[in-house]
């Protein structure tokens, strides 16, 4: 069981960046006027950072000890874990270059966490595909 919890954990974090980035930031943008959006959006995504960032990471740490085979797996995993790590780390300069209104830098930063983000789920769509499971006939 434990061994393919990896695998699980790779569909929780495509899931919760589909969410997030699918429904819940148009919707507070949409739905929030411009200051509150702004502060409740500075208050989620670093938790959003950090918990797809711990789900790899304990993903990466799960398939290191217990799936010795899955070398690919434990690539992206850990490649997840360093996206969403460089991601939670830039916030401050984000909101430093929003707060002084230097909206060239902030576009720069933001696209980065985006693309970032981004690679994130190709990564995790691409582990759960090259998952090599125990079941399968060889």
């Amino acid at each position: 069981m434990i061994k393919n919890l990896p695998f699980l954990l790779s569909g929780i974090v495509v899931g919760i960046i589909l969410f997030q980035s699918g429904l819940v930031a148009p919707a507070i943008n949409k739905l929030v006027n411009t200051n509150d959006a702004s502060n409740l959006l500075r208050f989620i995504w670093p938790k959003f950072f950090i918990l797809i960032g711990f789900i790899s990471f304990v993903s990466f740490l799960i398939a290191f000890y217990c799936n010795t085979d899955q070398n690919l797996f434990k690539y992206f995993s850990f490649a997840s874990f360093i996206l969403m790590l460089i991601c939670y780390l830039i916030i401050p300069s984000i909101n430093e270059a929003k707060d002084t209104s230097n909206e060239q830098l902030w576009s720069i930063l933001h696209l980065l966490t985006i693309v970032l983000t981004l690679i994130t789920l190709l990564l995790n769509v691409l582990a759960i595909y090259f998952w090599k499971s125990n079941n399968q006939i060889h």
